[in-house]
């Protein structure tokens, strides 16, 4: 007869109560912790709103919806333009564009336009820049406080033949006629600061603009 082997009873183990009751109220607090949190997260609809209006009309950028995490910005005449303006303030580097000419001067001694303060003011760190900045405007007089008068520049420039129309005339760019459309034409209507285009192509674009016949004379389409 074969004798029995007792068999060995492995004992468990039993958790404390105590220290279950001690680990389901953690996680409780977690979660509890997690919707705090996003629920207090300050709202920014009326951000939004006023990036999007603005925005819609080429100036100022539009934010996304629902970012958190946004932190206002205040335009000043010392601000750190790059921040948003990278591909502008790369240009400085660029010795084939005007303000690589210009790049020991802040950005603020050209622009210095009221209107800067009230296209950057819904402005965030969300912000989209836009690819246009149509609302800063470099005043013709800035441009003079360093370079010649416009009687000075039309005399060293009534040789050139770089605004010649189709039919051969010539007109010299530092002494347009007086018209009202032309009275609306600065320096930096020509000369591009930020990019590396040719003034001669640049100038030419502009005339055509209106002059869509590549025609200078008066009433040569309108009656």
């Amino acid at each position: 007869m074969r004798s029995r082997v007792p068999m060995k009873m492995t004992s468990v183990k039993k958790v404390p109560a105590t220290k279950t009751i001690g680990v389901v109220m953690i996680v409780i607090m977690l979660f509890a912790l997690t919707a705090l949190v996003f629920g207090c997260a300050p709202s920014t609809e009326t951000g939004t709103k006023g990036s999007a209006e603005t925005g819609a009309k080429g100036n100022s950028p539009e934010a996304p919806a629902n970012d958190p995490y946004a932190v206002s910005f205040t335009w000043e005449t010392n601000a750190d333009c790059s921040v948003c303006h990278q591909k502008e303030h790369d240009s400085f580097a660029d010795a084939t564009t005007k303000a690589g000419v210009h790049s020991t001067l802040p950005c603020s001694t050209c622009h210095t336009d009221s209107a800067l303060s009230t296209v950057h003011k819904e402005v965030t760190s969300a912000s989209k820049t836009p690819i246009r900045l149509r609302s800063t405007k470099v005043e013709q007089a800035t441009c003079l406080n360093c370079h010649e008068n416009l009687e000075s520049l039309a005399q060293k420039s009534a040789g050139t033949t770089v605004l010649t129309d189709a039919k051969g005339t010539v007109v010299n760019p530092h002494a347009l006629p007086e018209t009202s459309d032309h009275a609306i034409i600065s320096c930096v209507s020509c000369h591009k600061m930020h990019t590396a285009e040719a003034v001669e192509k640049t100038a030419q674009d502009l005339c055509i603009s209106c002059h869509h016949e590549k025609v200078f004379t008066c009433y040569t389409c309108h009656d």
